[in-house]
């Protein structure tokens, strides 16, 4: 039998065609489509997953559409989500970087407001008792001072001024303890410093009327009785009907008669 090998080849070439072929499909199949891009979706997609409180995943989808969004439309708002993912994980060292990072790019950008409204949140979040809280209640104030500033139009007005309350009553109550702290340890001097910074930084605090008490026993004490005599009185003119005055009334009667 004589085999024709010109019969052979075409055969073999088309097969070998049609493996590469299944080859190629196989391949394609476990290879994701990277081209398919839909910035919007993902973000729908990124919001269900905050939602459900799955930040990581959010935080997955938005830093992908971050890094491929040319037009940068998106890429703006999946930073600023970012940060809120943080935010809401009350990861709020992590948010702040986030935030003050979108701020530093986009200062006008539409929300611009609202990150630095967040970014005062990051701060007084961490607001706990007066005694470790003065650096978080110092830059939630400054943060909050400059949302006033920067937007003065911005929504968030009314909950801004009240937050900014807090954070004074919580600085003026810190001065008050240190303040205390000085007196009861007898160092009069240093604890005037700490009264009078409430009267100066913080004037009509809540804390007013125990500071001017505070003062003037601490002059007292100095035995500067004319500069404890006038805080005595300003706080009795002040603040007539409180507990307080009646106790400086009692002082400044001492005060007087030893004159």
């Amino acid at each position: 039998m004589i085999i024709k090998y010109d019969n052979i080849i075409p055969i073999v070439r088309v097969g070998f065609l049609f493996l590469l072929l299944i080859l190629i499909v196989s391949c394609s199949k476990g290879k994701k489509d990277t081209s398919f891009f839909e910035p919007a979706e993902m973000l729908k997609e990124a919001d269900e997953l905050i939602s459900k409180e799955q930040y990581e995943k959010a935080r997955e989808i938005l830093e992908d559409i971050r890094v491929r969004d040319t037009s940068r439309k998106f890429a703006t708002i999946a930073r600023l989500r970012i940060a809120d993912t943080f935010f809401e994980d009350e990861s709020y060292e992590e948010a702040a970087v986030e935030y003050e990072s979108f701020l530093s790019v986009d200062t006008l950008h539409r929300y611009a407001s609202y990150a630095q409204f967040k970014l005062a949140m990051c701060y007084f979040k961490r607001i706990k008792s007066v005694d470790v809280s003065y650096s978080w209640a110092k830059r939630a104030l400054d943060e909050f001072e400059k949302l006033q500033y920067n937007y003065p139009r911005n929504p968030y007005l009314d909950i801004a001024e009240e937050r900014i309350k807090v954070c004074k009553r919580i600085l003026a109550e810190f001065e008050l303890y240190v303040g205390r702290f000085y007196f009861n340890k007898g160092s009069f001097n240093a604890a005037v410093l700490r009264f009078n910074n409430i009267l100066g930084t913080y004037p009509g605090s809540a804390h007013e009327p125990d500071a001017l008490y505070y003062i003037g026993m601490s002059y007292k004490n100095l035995g500067q009785q004319d500069k404890a005599e006038e805080a005595l009185k300003s706080l009795i003119e002040k603040y007539p009907a409180m507990d307080i005055s009646g106790k400086a009334k009692e002082v400044l009667a001492s005060i007087l008669d030893n004159k």
